[in-house]
Protein backbone atom coordinates (compact mmCIF):
# COMPACT_ATOMS: atom_id res chain seq x y z
CA UNK A 1 0.00 0.00 0.00
CA UNK A 2 1.59 3.32 -1.00
CA UNK A 3 1.42 6.15 1.34
CA UNK A 4 2.25 10.01 0.58
CA UNK A 5 3.16 12.30 3.44
CA UNK A 6 2.09 15.75 2.83
CA UNK A 7 2.06 18.99 4.72
CA UNK A 8 -0.66 21.14 4.17
CA UNK A 9 -2.60 24.45 5.93
CA UNK A 10 -5.36 24.81 8.19
CA UNK A 11 -8.67 23.42 6.72
CA UNK A 12 -12.06 24.24 7.57
CA UNK A 13 -15.27 21.94 6.45
CA UNK A 14 -19.23 22.96 6.52
CA UNK A 15 -21.61 20.02 6.64
CA UNK A 16 -23.70 17.60 8.66
CA UNK A 17 -22.93 14.76 10.45
CA UNK A 18 -24.61 12.00 12.91
CA UNK A 19 -22.54 9.21 15.06
CA UNK A 20 -21.69 5.85 14.30
CA UNK A 21 -21.17 3.16 16.50
CA UNK A 22 -17.32 1.54 15.43
CA UNK A 23 -18.85 -2.09 14.76
CA UNK A 24 -21.41 -0.49 12.27
CA UNK A 25 -19.85 1.55 10.69
CA UNK A 26 -19.13 -0.22 7.06
CA UNK A 27 -23.32 -0.53 7.18
CA UNK A 28 -24.36 2.72 8.72
CA UNK A 29 -21.67 4.84 6.74
CA UNK A 30 -23.54 4.25 3.28
CA UNK A 31 -26.73 4.20 5.01
CA UNK A 32 -26.17 7.63 6.17
CA UNK A 33 -25.06 8.51 2.09
CA UNK A 34 -28.08 6.92 0.97
CA UNK A 35 -30.90 8.75 3.21
CA UNK A 36 -29.17 12.08 2.63
CA UNK A 37 -28.91 11.62 -1.26
CA UNK A 38 -31.99 11.59 -1.37
CA UNK A 39 -33.35 14.64 1.19
CA UNK A 40 -30.71 16.76 0.02
CA UNK A 41 -28.94 15.93 -3.50
CA UNK A 42 -31.52 13.92 -5.78
CA UNK A 43 -33.62 17.00 -6.81
CA UNK A 44 -30.42 19.42 -6.47
CA UNK A 45 -28.13 17.55 -8.91
CA UNK A 46 -31.01 17.61 -11.01
CA UNK A 47 -32.08 21.23 -11.77
CA UNK A 48 -28.74 22.73 -9.70
CA UNK A 49 -31.23 25.59 -8.20
CA UNK A 50 -30.85 25.47 -4.78
CA UNK A 51 -34.55 25.93 -2.89
CA UNK A 52 -33.26 26.81 0.49
CA UNK A 53 -30.08 28.20 2.68
CA UNK A 54 -28.86 24.40 3.10
CA UNK A 55 -29.19 23.74 -0.63
CA UNK A 56 -26.98 26.65 -1.90
CA UNK A 57 -24.43 25.88 1.08
CA UNK A 58 -23.90 22.35 -0.57
CA UNK A 59 -23.52 23.80 -4.16
CA UNK A 60 -21.15 26.48 -2.91
CA UNK A 61 -19.07 24.81 -0.48
CA UNK A 62 -19.09 21.70 -2.69
CA UNK A 63 -20.65 19.49 0.46
CA UNK A 64 -20.22 15.52 -0.32
CA UNK A 65 -16.65 15.98 -1.84
CA UNK A 66 -15.55 15.14 1.70
CA UNK A 67 -16.09 12.96 4.79
CA UNK A 68 -15.39 13.38 8.66
CA UNK A 69 -14.83 10.58 10.90
CA UNK A 70 -14.08 12.37 13.95
CA UNK A 71 -13.90 10.04 17.83
CA UNK A 72 -17.71 10.88 19.82
CA UNK A 73 -18.69 9.90 23.13
CA UNK A 74 -20.49 6.52 22.10
CA UNK A 75 -18.65 5.79 18.59
CA UNK A 76 -17.38 8.56 15.89
CA UNK A 77 -18.99 11.37 14.33
CA UNK A 78 -19.61 10.94 10.68
CA UNK A 79 -19.64 13.84 8.61
CA UNK A 80 -21.07 14.89 4.88
CA UNK A 81 -18.55 17.78 4.30
CA UNK A 82 -16.92 20.09 1.85
CA UNK A 83 -14.45 22.64 1.55
CA UNK A 84 -15.36 25.88 3.66
CA UNK A 85 -15.68 29.19 1.60
CA UNK A 86 -16.77 31.45 3.86
CA UNK A 87 -20.24 33.24 4.28
CA UNK A 88 -22.89 32.06 6.61
CA UNK A 89 -23.92 28.70 7.75
CA UNK A 90 -27.11 27.86 7.92
CA UNK A 91 -28.87 26.09 10.16
CA UNK A 92 -28.17 22.45 9.97
CA UNK A 93 -24.65 22.49 9.10
CA UNK A 94 -21.51 23.04 11.21
CA UNK A 95 -18.22 23.74 11.04
CA UNK A 96 -14.83 21.62 11.78
CA UNK A 97 -11.26 22.84 11.25
CA UNK A 98 -8.25 21.00 11.03
CA UNK A 99 -5.06 22.74 11.67
CA UNK A 100 -2.10 23.02 9.77
CA UNK A 101 -0.49 19.23 9.81
CA UNK A 102 1.38 16.34 8.21
CA UNK A 103 -0.74 14.06 6.32
CA UNK A 104 -0.53 10.68 5.53
CA UNK A 105 -2.47 10.59 2.46
CA UNK A 106 -3.66 7.21 0.83
CA UNK A 107 -5.46 6.60 -2.28
CA UNK A 108 -7.73 3.94 -4.34
CA UNK A 109 -9.67 3.17 -7.30
CA UNK A 110 -12.90 1.15 -7.49
CA UNK A 111 -16.51 1.63 -6.97
CA UNK A 112 -17.33 3.13 -3.65
CA UNK A 113 -18.12 2.13 -0.77
CA UNK A 114 -16.34 -1.34 -1.39
CA UNK A 115 -12.77 -0.13 -2.53
CA UNK A 116 -12.73 2.94 0.38
CA UNK A 117 -13.65 0.68 3.07
CA UNK A 118 -11.06 -2.04 1.81
CA UNK A 119 -8.70 0.82 2.02
CA UNK A 120 -9.20 1.70 5.44
CA UNK A 121 -9.02 -1.63 6.69
CA UNK A 122 -5.73 -2.05 4.94
CA UNK A 123 -4.44 1.44 6.58
CA UNK A 124 -5.31 0.02 10.10
CA UNK A 125 -4.28 -2.99 9.92
CA UNK A 126 -1.55 -2.83 7.82
CA UNK A 127 -0.09 0.80 7.82
CA UNK A 128 -0.67 1.61 11.33
CA UNK A 129 0.55 -1.42 13.35
CA UNK A 130 4.09 -0.76 11.12
CA UNK A 131 5.01 1.86 9.24
CA UNK A 132 1.98 4.15 11.82
CA UNK A 133 3.97 3.28 14.66
CA UNK A 134 6.65 5.93 13.41
CA UNK A 135 3.89 8.86 13.85
CA UNK A 136 1.64 10.21 16.53
CA UNK A 137 -1.90 11.21 15.61
CA UNK A 138 -2.33 15.08 15.03
CA UNK A 139 -5.35 14.92 16.60
CA UNK A 140 -9.13 12.60 16.75
CA UNK A 141 -10.35 12.65 13.26
CA UNK A 142 -9.80 11.53 9.90
CA UNK A 143 -10.56 12.81 5.93
CA UNK A 144 -11.63 10.43 2.92
CA UNK A 145 -11.76 12.94 -0.05
CA UNK A 146 -13.89 12.26 -3.35
CA UNK A 147 -13.12 12.73 -6.65
CA UNK A 148 -16.12 13.53 -9.29
CA UNK A 149 -16.85 11.15 -11.27
CA UNK A 150 -19.05 7.76 -11.41
CA UNK A 151 -18.59 6.13 -8.00
CA UNK A 152 -19.91 3.03 -9.31
CA UNK A 153 -16.80 2.84 -11.78
CA UNK A 154 -13.56 0.54 -11.73
CA UNK A 155 -11.67 4.25 -11.99
CA UNK A 156 -13.45 6.10 -9.54
CA UNK A 157 -10.20 7.31 -7.44
CA UNK A 158 -11.12 8.28 -3.47
CA UNK A 159 -8.40 8.57 -0.67
CA UNK A 160 -7.86 8.51 3.09
CA UNK A 161 -6.14 11.33 5.03
CA UNK A 162 -4.63 10.94 8.59
CA UNK A 163 -2.95 13.95 10.38
CA UNK A 164 0.20 13.06 11.80
CA UNK A 165 3.22 14.11 13.54
CA UNK A 166 6.26 12.62 14.39
CA UNK A 167 6.68 10.96 18.09
CA UNK A 168 8.29 12.95 20.13
CA UNK A 169 11.94 11.86 21.29
CA UNK A 170 11.45 10.50 25.31
CA UNK A 171 13.94 13.30 26.64
CA UNK A 172 11.27 16.04 25.28
CA UNK A 173 9.30 17.46 28.28
CA UNK A 174 5.55 17.56 27.90
CA UNK A 175 6.16 21.43 27.61
CA UNK A 176 8.51 20.80 24.91
CA UNK A 177 12.05 21.60 26.80
CA UNK A 178 14.77 19.20 25.62
CA UNK A 179 15.60 17.77 28.76
CA UNK A 180 18.81 16.11 27.69
CA UNK A 181 20.07 19.80 27.97
CA UNK A 182 18.88 20.32 31.77
CA UNK A 183 21.66 20.62 34.04
CA UNK A 184 20.19 18.44 37.10
CA UNK A 185 19.69 15.74 33.98
CA UNK A 186 23.41 16.01 33.37
CA UNK A 187 24.15 15.94 36.63
CA UNK A 188 22.39 12.97 37.62
CA UNK A 189 23.46 10.82 34.17
CA UNK A 190 27.06 11.88 35.17
CA UNK A 191 26.52 11.79 38.81
CA UNK A 192 28.28 15.23 38.80
CA UNK A 193 28.46 16.29 42.51
CA UNK A 194 30.25 19.47 41.79
CA UNK A 195 27.03 20.18 38.87
CA UNK A 196 24.34 19.48 41.66
CA UNK A 197 26.20 21.91 44.10
CA UNK A 198 26.20 24.93 40.78
CA UNK A 199 22.68 23.99 39.82
CA UNK A 200 21.14 24.36 43.09
CA UNK A 201 22.70 27.54 44.16
CA UNK A 202 21.45 28.99 41.11
CA UNK A 203 18.21 27.82 41.48
CA UNK A 204 17.64 28.68 45.13
CA UNK A 205 18.83 32.35 44.55
CA UNK A 206 16.19 32.32 41.01
CA UNK A 207 13.48 30.98 43.20
CA UNK A 208 14.22 32.03 46.15
CA UNK A 209 13.74 29.11 48.16
CA UNK A 210 16.35 26.53 49.77
CA UNK A 211 16.90 23.51 46.86
CA UNK A 212 19.74 21.72 48.29
CA UNK A 213 22.41 19.05 46.55
CA UNK A 214 20.11 16.22 46.97
CA UNK A 215 17.11 17.84 45.14
CA UNK A 216 19.01 17.91 41.86
CA UNK A 217 18.07 14.33 40.50
CA UNK A 218 16.29 14.07 37.45
CA UNK A 219 15.78 11.20 35.22
CA UNK A 220 13.51 13.27 32.94
CA UNK A 221 10.25 14.75 32.86
CA UNK A 222 8.47 11.70 31.18
CA UNK A 223 11.01 9.16 31.49
CA UNK A 224 10.10 6.77 34.69
CA UNK A 225 13.04 7.55 37.60
CA UNK A 226 13.71 10.17 40.02
CA UNK A 227 12.61 13.53 39.28
CA UNK A 228 13.35 17.06 41.05
CA UNK A 229 10.00 18.04 43.52
CA UNK A 230 9.89 20.83 40.92
CA UNK A 231 9.46 18.35 37.64
CA UNK A 232 7.30 15.25 40.22
CA UNK A 233 5.00 17.12 41.99
CA UNK A 234 4.61 20.94 41.59
CA UNK A 235 4.86 21.50 37.66
CA UNK A 236 1.35 22.44 37.08
CA UNK A 237 2.39 21.40 33.03
CA UNK A 238 3.28 18.12 34.08
CA UNK A 239 0.59 17.29 36.36
CA UNK A 240 -2.09 18.13 33.63
CA UNK A 241 -0.51 16.45 30.93
CA UNK A 242 -0.49 13.22 33.34
CA UNK A 243 -4.60 13.60 34.31
CA UNK A 244 -5.23 14.19 30.17
CA UNK A 245 -2.79 10.76 29.71
CA UNK A 246 -1.18 12.99 26.60
CA UNK A 247 2.08 12.41 25.16
CA UNK A 248 2.93 15.93 25.37
CA UNK A 249 1.18 19.39 25.19
CA UNK A 250 1.06 18.87 21.73
CA UNK A 251 -1.55 16.13 21.64
CA UNK A 252 -3.91 19.02 23.32
CA UNK A 253 -6.75 21.06 21.84
CA UNK A 254 -6.34 23.66 24.19
CA UNK A 255 -2.70 23.75 23.40
CA UNK A 256 -2.72 26.98 21.71
CA UNK A 257 -4.63 28.81 24.09
CA UNK A 258 -2.92 27.46 27.02
CA UNK A 259 -1.41 30.07 29.57
CA UNK A 260 0.19 27.57 31.59
CA UNK A 261 2.27 26.62 28.44
CA UNK A 262 2.90 30.05 27.35
CA UNK A 263 5.03 30.43 29.84
CA UNK A 264 7.17 28.03 28.13
CA UNK A 265 6.52 28.82 24.70
CA UNK A 266 6.14 32.68 24.93
CA UNK A 267 10.14 32.30 25.50
CA UNK A 268 11.03 29.36 23.43
CA UNK A 269 10.38 29.00 19.67
CA UNK A 270 12.33 25.64 19.74
CA UNK A 271 9.97 24.53 22.39
CA UNK A 272 6.80 25.07 20.71
CA UNK A 273 8.09 23.63 17.18
CA UNK A 274 8.89 20.51 18.97
CA UNK A 275 5.60 20.36 19.79
CA UNK A 276 3.74 21.36 16.94
CA UNK A 277 6.20 18.16 14.98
Amino acid sequence: MEVIYELKKEMTFIGYHTVIRPDEGYQKCPEFWEKEYAMKYAKLWQTMKPANAVEKAIIENGIGMYAICAEAENGFSYWIAGMYQGGDVPDGLELYSFPESNWAVFNTKGPIPGSLQTLNTAVWQDWFPNEGQKYHANGTATLEVYSAGDPNSSEYECSIWVPVRNRVNEYIAYCGLDCETCEAHIATVNNDNDLRIKVAKEWSELNSVEITLEMINCAGCRIDGVKTPFCDSLCPIRQCALSKDIETCGDCSEMSSCKKLEMITGNNEEALKRLKG
